[in-house]
């Protein structure tokens, strides 16, 4: 499922990315060298941000699809010439001993629920990611996921569980990861993705020290200008609030799920 580089996708693709980018600003209080992002999918959100402060360093991307990488490797460089980017055929759990002990900044964008469906969907979900029907696949895929508790409470146990030893190996300076709802969800076209990736979100999310009304004053800010496309209320309490924001620190506290 390869996104195409239209103008629509761009404009959405440079607004996320500004969004970042001014949380990097605001809460970042040292150089930002090392950085590590995860699952970016066919999106270059985090390159925008990246480029946006400047950033010419070192960045590692993970991502368990090669064919993600490969458009990754050659959409970034050309977002951001003087960095070095490693791309890490991974999975985030297996991916570990890849990148630093010591990380300035950990990024990702709307990764949870990718998590939570390839780990249900096992090999069929990277195997299949070029098929023209895929969309549907992954509907039919969250519907059924939908029908079983347990299992969903097995997949976001263990996804918070990959987080919590991740933040517990790695000293990480700040870490910045989002998860605001989908079209779908607002359409109401279906509803089980969003529904049961926000309590995995959360789950991770209390692993973390955020001050929540800090952070909604720095989203509150307008990109586009008097663009009312992205001035609305429903756009706004979605993207551009701090409920769908990870921003802080890790508490290092034990985990219990």
């Amino acid at each position: 499922m390869r996104v195409n580089d239209n103008v629509a996708d761009d404009e959405w693709e440079w607004y996320i990315g500004q969004i970042f980018s001014r949380l990097i600003e605001n809460v970042c209080q040292a150089e930002v060298n090392n950085v590590v992002e995860i699952a970016p999918g066919f999106r270059y959100k985090i390159a925008y941000a990246l480029k946006n402060i400047n950033f010419k360093e070192t960045l590692y991307v993970i991502d368990t699809s090669k064919e993600v990488l490969k458009y990754i490797a050659e959409k970034y460089k050309t977002i951001l010439p003087d960095s070095k980017i490693i791309c890490i055929n991974k999975s985030f759990e297996d991916s570990f001993a890849d990148v630093p002990n010591k990380i300035d900044l950990l990024l990702s964008n709307h990764c949870i629920d990718d998590m939570i469906i390839a780990e249900y969907m096992q090999t069929y979900y990277n195997n299949n990611q070029k098929n023209e029907n895929f969309k549907d696949m992954l509907k039919e895929a969250w519907i059924e996921l939908g029908k079983d508790e347990n299992k969903i409470d097995e997949i976001s146990n263990h996804i918070v569980h990959i987080f919590n030893d991740f933040f517990k190996k790695k000293k990480i300076n700040n870490i910045i990861i989002s998860q605001y709802k989908s079209n779908l969800y607002f359409n109401e076209q279906f509803k089980e993705m969003d529904e049961i990736t926000d309590n995995c979100f959360y789950s991770v999310k209390s692993l973390i020290t955020m001050d929540e009304e800090k952070i909604n004053k720095i989203l509150d800010f307008y990109p586009f200008g008097e663009d009312e496309r992205y001035r609305g209320k429903y756009l706004l309490d979605n993207t551009q609030n701090a409920k769908n924001w990870i921003v802080g620190k890790f508490k290092n506290k034990s985990f219990k799920s």
